[in-house]
């Protein structure tokens, strides 16, 4: 991580007058190389003000690059003591640490560069998370984040992008420390799934909700559409789209206490709604669900439930709207074992731009997905073995 140092050495600062420590400190980042030149100008500040973390942390560099590492560090954590936002000083310091195998010291001064270098944070922990298979640097790290820094908010977005089982083990542990926050607990449904581990992703997902929300749980989550809108895991989402309004709606529903809502202003588009990750298990099953389609759109809106990555399983239509009742329509399909995780998604069929012009309503409720007992085929009586 010595880097990450010497990136900061060559960032200028804006400091105060054109003369005196502060402006001799800061053109001293140029110097980065220089060992004699380092020297002179710590000792001219440090003539003038005895108590200059800066003129510090330039003998430290100096000495470093002499290769007098013990006395480095310590002129380092004096710069660190006399300025604490010194981010040259704590990036030195955390290579020094790490390089001794003083993990947790080296963590405390990550924590502290993060604090005062904001754009290194991505960065920074990026450059971390490959490592957190060494139980010190795991330990030492859950610590810091369960103290909720301003640089925890950071870790998600990385987590994205990292190494699914590294982001899975960073994340398992802080968990036993503190509660996730949301794009942590996104971070670690995907890892999961990443691993191949859906059914215990959507399990850890289930049980970070509100108990009111787990009451919803069934095949689909909130089948009924009675709960909030649940942006990850394995609750409905669906995306905004010009033209198009989706809502719950509490007047006249299927079953419970309200349905799902969608207006059509009349513009073409390409509805894709209502989607929600599935872990089924391989077996026979049936899907249903309640309509009311006012939209009498030649072609018909209906549900798919394909393979997360793999054919569909199943295109379940919805009846066209002859009245304002409510319609249910069925159908049975078979998941694969291959087939790890799905997703139910509803979407309209038009193909060209004049089917897919909708306007009206469309209201659909009471989504159920139902495991069906094993098909057992008898013997045929007529050819008996």
């Amino acid at each position: 991580m010595a880097s990450f140092a010497w990136q900061q050495v060559q960032v200028d600062a804006d400091v105060g007058a054109a003369q005196g420590p502060d402006r001799r400190v800061a053109s001293a980042r140029g110097l980065a190389n220089d060992a004699d030149a380092l020297t002179a100008v710590a000792r001219e500040t440090l003539r003038e003000r005895p108590i200059d973390g800066g003129a510090f942390r330039m003998l430290g560099l100096a000495a470093a690059l002499e290769s007098n590492s013990g006395r480095a560090g310590a002129l380092y954590r004096t710069a660190a003591r006399l300025a604490p936002r010194d981010d040259i000083a704590q990036a030195m310091l955390i290579d020094a640490s790490f390089a001794k195998g003083r993990v947790g010291e080296g963590v405390t001064h990550v924590d502290a560069l993060l604090r005062i270098a904001p754009h290194m944070r991505e960065s920074l922990l990026a450059s971390l998370i490959p490592y957190v298979g060494n139980p010190q640097l795991l330990d030492a790290l859950v610590q810091a984040l369960a103290a909720d820094p301003p640089w925890r908010g950071a870790l998600a977005p990385v987590l994205r992008h990292a190494d699914s089982a590294q982001s899975e083990t960073l994340l398992a542990a802080l968990t036993q420390a503190v509660p996730l926050t949301p794009a942590e607990l996104a971070a670690r449904v995907e890892a999961l799934t990443a691993l191949g581990e859906p059914v215990r992703a959507r399990e850890i997902w289930l049980q970070s909700l509100p108990e009111v929300d787990r009451a919803l749980d069934g095949l689909p989550f909130d089948g009924g559409f009675e709960g909030v809108d649940q942006t990850d895991g394995f609750g409905w989402k669906w995306s905004e789209e010009p033209g198009v309004t989706v809502a719950f709606d509490g007047v006249d529903p299927a079953q419970g206490q309200q349905s799902l809502q969608v207006d059509f202003s009349g513009r073409a588009v390409r509805f894709v709604g209502p989607r929600q990750r599935l872990v089924l298990a391989p077996g026979t099953y049936e899907i249903s669900s309640a309509s009311d389609d006012r939209t009498g759109s030649p072609r018909r809106f209906a549900w798919f439930v394909q393979c997360t990555s793999g054919p569909t399983l199943v295109e379940l239509d919805l009846p066209a709207g002859s009245s304002t009742q409510w319609q249910t329509a069925r159908a049975e399909f078979d998941v694969p074992p291959d087939c790890q995780g799905q997703q139910l998604t509803l979407r309209h069929t038009g193909r060209s731009m004049a089917e897919r012009q909708i306007s009206g309503v469309l209201r659909v409720d009471d989504v159920q997905l139902r495991k069906l007992p094993n098909r057992v085929t008898l013997p045929n009586p007529s050819h008996p073995e």
